[in-house]
Parts: C-alpha cells; structure tokens; sequence
C-alpha cells in the first residue's frame, strides 16, 4: 500500500506535466473527500469543543493573574520567582507541545488528548496543595506541559476536518473561544481571589476540565486523517486522499523543529513568535505594574483591567480569521498561490508595535492607566488578528503532519516568551518600560517586514506568470510533495 502511495504521490507531484495532472484529477473527481465524512452539525459541534478546550488552556494561565502578588506574600517569595511561576509553565507548554504534536500526528488525536488532560487534572491538584514556591513551580512546569496538547492537537483537528478555503474561520473560531479566557480568566480570578485566596482559582480550573473532558469523550471522535482514510478504505470506501497520505512513523519529538529550516513558513514563524511574546510580556507585567504607585489596585479591580484586552482580542480573531479566509480564496483565483491566507495577517502586524509603544511610554511617565491598556489592546487586537491566517497557511502546507508544525511554531514562540518573561523585570526596573518596549517593538517590525517584502514580490510574480496564462486551473486540495515526506 506505502509503495503505491509513493509512486502516485511521485507521479502526482513531480513527473506529470499539467495535461498529466488535470487527467489524473479528473478519474478521482467522484471519489467522496475526507471533508465529507462529518456532517455540518457535526464538525462545528467538534469545533466547539476543541476550541472550548482552547479556552482552558489561556483560562488556566491567567485566571490567577490578578492575584500574583498574593501569590508571592503567601509563599513567602521574591517578585522574580513570583513571575518564574508564569515562566517555568510557558517553558513547559514549548517542550510538551512538540511530544504531544509528535504523537498525535503517529497515533491520533483522541487518545493523546485524553491522556494529556489527565495529566493535566492531576498537576491542577498538585498546584493547588502546594506548600512552597519550590512545590509550586514544579507544579506550574506540569500543568503547562500538559494543557498544550488543546492547542497544538486542537488546532490540527481542525485541520483534519475543514477544507483550507474555510479553515480560517475555524481556527478564527478557535482563537476566539481562547482569548475569550482573556475576559473570563482575569475577572474570575480576581474577585475569586480577593474573597477565598487564590488557591480557589484551581478548583475552578480542575471543574471546568473535567466537565470538557466528558464532553470530548462522548462527542468527539478520531479525526487524524491516515486513520479515518485507512477505516473507510477497511469499510470498502475509498476517499479522495487515499493516494496522497503516507504512513506516519514514530519519531523523535525534536524531529518536528526540522519545520523550521522550511523558507516557506520560517518567517512566518518568527513573525507570530515575536509577536505573541510580546503581548503576553506586556499583558503579564500589566498586573504587577497597576499593583504599584502609582496605581495601587487590588486583585479585584486589576482583573476587570483585562476586559478590554479580551474584547478586542476576541473580535481581532473573528475579523482576523474572515478576512483571511477572503484572501485566500480571492489570491487562489487570480494568482494562484497558498500565500493569500497570510496578506491580511502581515497587515494585521503592523498595530503590536504600534501597540506596545504607547503602552510602555504610558507606565513610563506614571499616566492614566486608560492610556497603557489602550496601547495593550491596540497590540492585542493585531497579534490576534495575524493568527488565524498563518496557522491556516501552515495547515494547508503541511496537512498530514500539521500537528507537528504547529508544535515547532508554539516551540519557538513559547521559548522565547519564557526567556522574555524571566528578564522582564531585570530589565525594567534598569532601563525603564519606555525603551524595554519601544525595543521590543523594533523587534516585531524587523520580523514584518522581511516577509511583507517577499510576498509582495510573490505575488507581482505570480500576476505577471497569470496574465500569460490565463487557462490554468488548481487543484481544490494540496498537493504540496514536501508535506507528505515522511
């Protein structure tokens, strides 16, 4: 079966001129595709529930926020082992997502997302009892390590399930239900904590995970799509991508950072890791910042701080994610190319620098505090509106092993918002907020603009190539040969 996947994979990607491909395309165009196989109602209800395991996995990272300082009084600690407790917990979410993406792409999704929220369930527990920072930070490492697998598996079941003409409005959905957390988290936690500790925080968290566990067992199925091929094909029904998926092997998880010498998403990648470190440096400082003159806010107010930032994140989803899906469909059309996806993600960009200007010259020189969350939420609103676009444009390259992608995207934007974070308030307190984010910001416009440059130069090509050639079609579907190397 490997063997004649290969040689039609070979001839289908390498050897057939374009009358060869289109006769090719022709004899396969009854056979039922794999996006047939769930109902409408039934994908979105799957969608709903990935995407409300998404919203836990930002929800478990901030819903106790508000209370940091309450967090370092009660354990006796510093300021800077007190934000350690946010670092150690990124830093386990960049190296679980790469063995959880590594093992869903071989075995599945369902099983590997079951296990990790098990997991998951008991490292809440142990965050919860801890009696020392030392407890706890271990703790965090777990729970962090644990929770990825809904955003890593998340986003590649629903790369299994949606067409990619339609899979930037999913994921859009996706991070809308995430950053949703941004609203929910914070002024959950903080009136939470104000009035029960914030141990109580955990209680909620472990509630919420157990009511989504259930609900992923009863509702959604295996979607990884080699199983569902090969099921059917068992069943006497043999589906569209039949010929073009491979086997997948166990490999080692750093195998998966192997994505990143990929020119075709490298950049991409660099844009969404510097630009998600820098919105979660400056969200995560907001609450030790307002905690301090001249502000002085207590845990109750400062999550009501959040709702702003929530909003405009959520609605920078849902815009982000229409409009990716428009550009899409509209580049595919007239020139052709895979890149359309990620035009309005790069635009998109453009407002976090903006963003993180105003909001570290605001803390800077002691202003209103209206002024510094109108710039967090100016960053917040374009970080998310880039998303949606460039982890459909992954998805689309790399289809089989989408799962993996993802992880060495997360890898690299969690590690380094990790090392930010154990920085940040060196940093801070000797240079000011002003320059640490004005830096920060001329780190995120140097990584826009390599790529703004290069798909502009794209898609010049690609007009002048289609004005002589009018005639040609595309394949519906992707048939990148590099994404079903094994």
């Amino acid at each position: 079966m490997v063997t004649d996947q290969k040689e039609i994979q070979v001839n289908s990607n390498d050897s057939l001129n374009d009358e060869q491909r289109l006769q090719y395309e022709d004899t396969k165009q009854d056979l039922p595709s794999i996006y047939d196989i769930h109902t409408k109602f039934k994908k979105n209800v799957i969608l709903f529930i990935v995407s409300g395991l998404g919203f836990l996995s930002n929800f478990d990272e901030l819903v106790y926020i508000p209370a940091l300082s309450m967090v370092i009084q009660d354990l006796h600690t510093t300021e800077t082992l007190g934000l350690s407790t946010i670092t150690v917990y990124v830093l386990g979410s960049c190296f679980g997502g790469l063995i959880w993406g590594m093992l869903s792409d071989c075995y599945g999704r369902r099983s590997i997302m079951l296990l990790a929220l098990c997991g998951f369930i008991l490292s809440v527990a142990g965050s919860y009892f801890s009696s020392n920072i030392h407890i706890f930070l271990v703790a965090r490492v777990l729970q962090g390590a644990f929770i990825c697998v809904t955003t890593t598996v998340g986003q590649a079941t629903i790369a299994d399930i949606y067409q990619p003409n339609e899979r930037g409005r999913a994921i859009a959905f996706f991070y809308a239900f995430y950053f949703m957390a941004s609203i929910v988290g914070p002024i959950i936690g903080g009136p939470l904590s104000y009035h029960f500790g914030w141990r109580s925080t955990f209680i909620v968290v472990e509630i919420l995970t157990i009511v989504l566990f259930i609900l992923y067992v009863l509702f959604v199925p295996e979607t990884q799509q080699y199983i569902i091929v090969c099921n059917c094909h068992k069943m006497g029904t043999k589906l569209l991508e039949y010929d073009l998926l491979l086997k997948p092997k166990l490999q080692n998880p750093c195998l998966a950072l192997r994505y990143l010498k990929e020119t075709t998403i490298l950049l991409y990648i660099f844009v969404l890791a510097i630009g998600h470190m820098s919105m979660n440096v400056a969200q995560l400082s907001l609450s030790i910042q307002v905690s301090k003159a001249p502000y002085h806010y207590k845990s109750n107010v400062i999550g009501m701080l959040y709702l702003p930032l929530a909003i405009a994140k959520f609605l920078g989803s849902i815009i982000g994610g229409i409009l990716s899906d428009y550009a899409a469909i509209r580049y595919m059309a007239t020139l052709r190319i895979d890149e359309g996806h990620v035009v309005p993600a790069l635009l998109f960009s453009v407002l976090t620098p903006i963003g993180l200007i105003i909001y570290g010259w605001s803390f800077q020189y002691g202003m209103h505090v209206s002024l510094p969350l109108i710039g967090l939420t100016i960053c917040s609103f374009g970080q998310t509106g880039t998303r949606p676009g460039i982890y459909s444009f992954y998805t689309i390259k790399y289809q089989q092993y989408s799962a993996s992608v993802i992880a060495a995207n997360n890898f690299v934007q969690l590690l380094l918002t990790s090392i930010m974070l154990a920085f940040t308030a060196i940093t801070v307190e000797s240079i000011g907020n002003g320059l640490y984010f004005t830096t920060i910001a001329m780190g995120n416009i140097l990584a826009t603009t390599v790529p703004v440059i290069i798909i502009s130069r794209k898609i010049r090509l690609s007009s002048n190539i289609c004005e002589k050639m009018p005639g040609q079609s595309t394949p519906l579907i992707s048939t990148d040969a590099k994404q079903y190397h094994e």
